[in-house]
């Protein structure tokens, strides 16, 4: 993995009206191809981060800070500048799939409309495309699938159609916000596993955000942790799982990893809980 894709420095985010500091000052690096796991409890400042990133704050929030992607200054962009690289540069894997698409039209235009925004591809090609990536995804049965509506898929259905968007648009980072949390467990396991093929078929880095540990520790080759809007302590899922230093780190280890144990052995044995 050579140099950064991502390089975010002292990034502060806090209420504009009230002037409640939310994220301090956070700086990190994602290197390219790397996957960087961002965990901690809901309010630690996860999603907040990530919003930011993509300049999608809500309003009556306000940040600071410098964002590079490929060394180019995020915050210099127009509106219009940035909704080019949302997308195909920026590509976000939300919480709530029920959320991404328009509930007034077939899941299928949400996917061609994005295609053909961020790419020169024909209407034959977008199809084609699509297609090879619902494939991907086990959604076997592509022109079903784009035909529904949101309200008529399931959420795991839903996710496995936001990764499929990513795996044909091959964007510079993916920003996964916590994206099993609405799932069931078996679905979890499966759309976790459909993450990690993401990152092999792509070749993308990626922001996996959540607070399963165990999640974590299955994709991320470096984490961070975070509380109260700072990072507490970083690294590899190994250090930060077995011998953390920050008294929050190991209290997250300790209620969050014996059951993910658990139940990985009983999704596929021992052995492949250890993996």
């Amino acid at each position: 993995m050579a140099g950064n894709v991502l390089e975010v420095k002292h990034l502060r985010i806090w209420e504009s009206r009230t002037g409640k500091v939310l994220v301090p000052d956070s700086s990190f690096r994602l290197a390219k191809g790397e996957c960087l796991g961002i965990v901690g409890e809901s309010g630690s400042g996860k999603s907040l981060t990530c919003k930011a990133i993509l300049r999608l704050l809500q309003g009556g929030l306000s940040q600071s800070g410098s964002i590079l992607l490929n060394g180019i200054s995020l915050a210099g962009l127009s509106e219009k500048e940035m909704r080019t690289v949302r997308g195909k540069r920026l590509c976000m894997i939300m919480q709530n799939g029920m959320r991404a698409f328009d509930p007034s039209r077939p899941v299928g235009a949400h996917l061609r409309d994005t295609m053909s925004v961020h790419g020169d591809w024909s209407s034959m090609e977008i199809e084609e495309l699509l297609h090879e990536a619902l494939m991907s995804v086990g959604l076997n049965d592509p022109v079903v699938v784009l035909g529904r509506y949101s309200h008529e898929l399931s959420g795991g259905m839903l996710q496995r159609l936001m990764i499929a968007l990513a795996l044909a648009l091959k964007p510079d980072v993916i920003i996964a916000d916590e994206p099993t949390t609405a799932l069931d467990a078996v679905t979890q396991f499966e759309v976790m596993e459909q993450f990690v093929q993401l990152r092999v078929l792509t070749g993308s880095s990626m922001l996996f955000v959540s607070h399963d540990l165990g999640a974590v520790k299955r994709i991320a080759d470096q984490v961070i942790v975070m509380k109260d809007g700072e990072i507490v302590e970083q690294g590899t899922p190994s250090e930060l799982f077995t011998r953390a230093e920050h008294p929050y780190t190991r209290q997250l280890a300790a209620s969050k990893l014996p059951l993910h144990h658990h139940y990985m052995k009983l999704m596929g044995g021992a052995g492949f809980a250890e993996r």
